[in-house]
């Protein structure tokens, strides 16, 4: 049978069996005159046709759709880290602006170990989502899946950083230089930011850094893949996977570099785009535009529609190694 193509199942069924397809007879959609019409015959001797469809074809590799969400997320990486850089010239120095009153800056003091302890907790949590999508068997769908929402929470941050500039958070910190309209400090500056990809901190950090935490956004994103991406009963994995990603997101905090206020709206942009993004996914009525379905009104459902117009369903839970050992079975 050809992996590349739907085959169709032919069966002679006596009357008395019970349908093998798991759609409705024809006759379930005809009127009861018409049903009545059919002679004993045709009843006898109807042909049931079984579509049998290739998971191949149900959940296509499509990997040049994943690169192209690569280039979506480097470019949106590379325009939130000049946004950031360029708007660093506008903010005010310190002690000119007092930094505004924060629940954890109030409460909690600047925390040295802090800084250490997000990064450290940004690496682990980075790795296990890698080895966990390297093994996954329709890699390139949830790859190109996160690649797209990454992009995207990168661009909302570019449009928060550049439309409001915020007092420095703290005091206790140093700001990077303004380049003050030296290029090539400027360039240096971006391309040292876009090394980090948005799950690091930079220190010295950029005073223009505020309103939308793009770390706390990747860390978020990252444990939701995680956890979506691999069976319920691995709890004790997922519980290590959110203690990571809280560590990470309160040790930001603590080093008074980013707002209560940060962190909350890096939450909500972040589940938010998460949860729309899987819920058009998952429901294939959803994935056609129309006046009744709301959800094809976001500004991204085009985007959408390319990474996903040819996935059909729910994509399993399913591993497998990425390298066949074939070789070691011979």
């Amino acid at each position: 049978m050809d992996r590349n193509q739907d085959s169709t199942i032919h069966l002679r069924m006596d009357h008395r069996m019970p349908p093998l397809s798991p759609e409705p007879p024809v006759s379930a959609c005809l009127s009861p005159d018409a049903k009545s019409s059919e002679s004993e015959i045709q009843r006898r001797h109807k042909s049931v046709h079984i579509r049998v469809i290739d998971v191949g074809i149900r959940y296509p590799t499509e990997w040049h759709k994943t690169f192209v969400m690569l280039l979506y997320a480097g470019c949106s990486l590379l325009l939130s880290s000049s946004v950031v850089v360029f708007v660093n010239n506008w903010s005010s120095a310190k002690y000119v602006i007092s930094p505004f009153p924060d629940l954890i800056s109030t409460y909690v003091g600047h925390a040295d170990w802090a800084f250490k302890a997000s990064e450290v907790s940004s690496l682990m949590l980075l790795i296990l989502w890698s080895i966990q999508w390297f093994l996954l068997q329709y890699k390139s769908i949830v790859g190109r899946r996160f690649l797209f929402i990454i992009g995207t929470l990168h661009l909302y941050r570019t449009l928060t950083i550049y439309v409001t500039v915020l007092t420095v958070p703290s005091p206790d910190i140093t700001c990077e230089e303004k380049p003050d309209g030296d290029w090539k400090l400027l360039l240096k500056q971006t391309l040292k930011l876009v090394s980090t990809g948005g799950f690091f901190q930079r220190s010295p950090r950029f005073c223009s850094d505020s309103v939308h935490s793009g770390h706390a956004a990747s860390l978020i994103l990252t444990y939701m893949f995680i956890k979506a991406y691999s069976p319920g009963k691995f709890w004790v994995y997922h519980l290590l996977c959110w203690f990571l990603c809280a560590m990470g997101v309160a040790s930001v905090m603590f080093t008074h570099t980013t707002l209560l206020l940060d962190v909350i709206a890096a939450y909500f942009v972040t589940t938010s785009v998460f949860w729309w993004y899987h819920t058009l996914a998952n429901n294939q009525c959803l994935k056609i535009p129309s006046h009744h379905n709301y959800l094809s009104k976001v500004w991204w459902f085009r985007i959408f529609a390319f990474c996903e117009e040819r996935v059909m369903g729910t994509v399993p839970l399913s591993y497998s190694w990425p390298v066949s050992c074939s070789i070691c079975q011979d």
